[in-house]
Order: C-alpha cells, then sequence, then structure tokens
C-alpha cells in the first residue's frame, strides 16, 4: 500500500514537473520560418499542385508553425483514410522540409512522429489556400 502511495506521489510530482517545464519554454515550432524561399503544395490521391513563393509561401510556414500540437493522443493515424496535404518547403540554404498535413488530423514533418492537431485549426488550411487563391 505505501509502494502505491509513493508511485502515485511521484507520478504527480513528473507530472507537475513536465507541465512546468513545458511553460517556461519557448513554444514547440514544427518548422523553421526563416529564409523561406518556397512552397509546394500537392495532395495524394493527386489533384492538387500548387506553387507559392514570396508572403504567400510565408503564410503557409506561419500557418503551419502556429499549429497547436497535441503530443499524447491514442488514435492511430495508420488506421485513418483521408486524404494528404503534402508540404514541401524550400529555404535560401538550400535546406528543405516536408509536412504531411492528414485528413484534418494529423501532422508531422519528414519522417518524424505524428502530432494530432483540432479540426478547427487544421480546416484553417483549407481556408487559407483559399484566401491565396488556389482552391477557387
Amino acid at each position: 500500500m505505501k509502494k502505491k502511495m509513493v508511485l502515485i506521489v511521484i507520478n504527480s510530482v513528473l507530472a507537475i514537473a513536465v507541465l512546468l517545464a513545458v511553460s517556461i519554454c519557448e513554444p514547440f515550432s514544427l518548422l523553421s520560418q526563416k529564409n523561406v524561399t518556397g512552397v509546394t503544395v500537392t495532395s495524394l490521391p493527386e489533384g492538387y499542385n500548387y506553387s507559392f513563393t514570396g508572403s504567400d509561401a510565408d503564410a503557409i510556414v506561419e500557418y503551419l508553425s502556429s499549429i497547436k500540437l497535441i503530443f499524447e493522443f491514442e488514435d492511430n493515424p495508420d488506421e485513418y483514410v483521408g486524404m494528404v496535404w503534402v508540404v514541401s518547403i524550400e529555404y535560401e540554404n538550400g535546406e528543405a522540409a516536408t509536412v504531411y498535413h492528414f485528413g484534418n488530423r494529423f501532422i508531422r514533418v519528414n519522417n518524424g512522429p505524428w502530432y494530432k492537431m483540432t479540426f478547427d485549426e487544421a480546416n484553417r488550411f483549407e481556408s487559407l489556400l483559399e484566401q491565396l487563391g488556389s482552391l477557387r
């Protein structure tokens, strides 16, 4: 019984420590927003293919960087079916990143871990594409 109480206290202290660490750290961002030279947005299955530069490319990267990510979730992205936006970002220094924006639920960069998004935040991507004139 004492061991169980000790474990509960330790887990509680660890949870508080994690919350404090997260609250004092800078917000996590999927991408660097600096020196973007171009963004290409395609879809799987194929159907959409857009290219952006300048302020339009910056707007897409800013959107992707501002999403509040959910790190822990029970859903398994492999069990979902839906369209994937494939966002390829090119930087001035020659580096590139590919973001997979899946089913208005999940997002990841390159082969990194999946994160979950709220539907409202995920749905903003299509609104942004409409705003930039791509989905009209």
